[in-house]
């Protein structure tokens, strides 16, 4: 009984785990932390597999899971101390002066994006540092488009208010 489930999940592997790495990207955009959830949700289908039988769909499971887990990460105190990448911001020049004004006006963008409430600095994130458009937000946030587009509307004048 144990090798017919044991082939079953290489077989779930084998048909998702491409699949799963993709959705994993949309949401997280690094491959290493990719690997290590898709690598997670493998393993709970592992687990789980005895009961993997009476589900309608593997597939929606799987793709649930693996949302969840991306989600999960997004809100960790982890992911959301780490420094803006160079994704956030563009340099033009690389001159010793310029890199150095980029340098202070990062540090001084970073920090007044800290100093917003919560939900602004997350719509921020997920606009200018994952790039997804609204849509995609509104997925991952579970919130109506015109609520993500007032909240990133405040967002930004709150950035340039405390700018000036």
């Amino acid at each position: 009984m144990r090798e017919s489930l044991n082939q079953q999940f290489d077989t779930i592997v084998k048909t998702y785990s491409t699949e799963l790495k993709k959705l994993a990207w949309r949401y997280i955009m690094d491959p290493y932390l990719v690997e290590d959830i898709v690598q997670e949700v493998l393993l709970k289908c592992y687990i789980h597999i005895e009961q993997l039988g009476e589900l309608q769909s593997i597939k929606a499971w799987l793709y649930t899971i693996t949302k969840n887990q991306c989600k999960d990460y997004l809100r960790t105190k982890y992911h959301q101390n780490v420094s803006p990448t160079s994704e956030f911001f563009i340099s033009t020049q690389i001159t010793p002066e310029s890199e150095m004004m980029s340098r202070q006006n990062k540090d001084e963008i970073y920090s007044q994006i800290k100093s917003l409430p919560e939900k602004y600095q997350e719509i921020l994130y997920l606009t200018y540092v994952k790039e997804l458009d609204l849509k995609e937000i509104q997925q991952f946030l579970d919130l109506n488009i015109s609520t993500i587009k007032t909240r990133l509307f405040r967002a930004r004048n709150l950035l340039k208010a405390s700018m000036m």
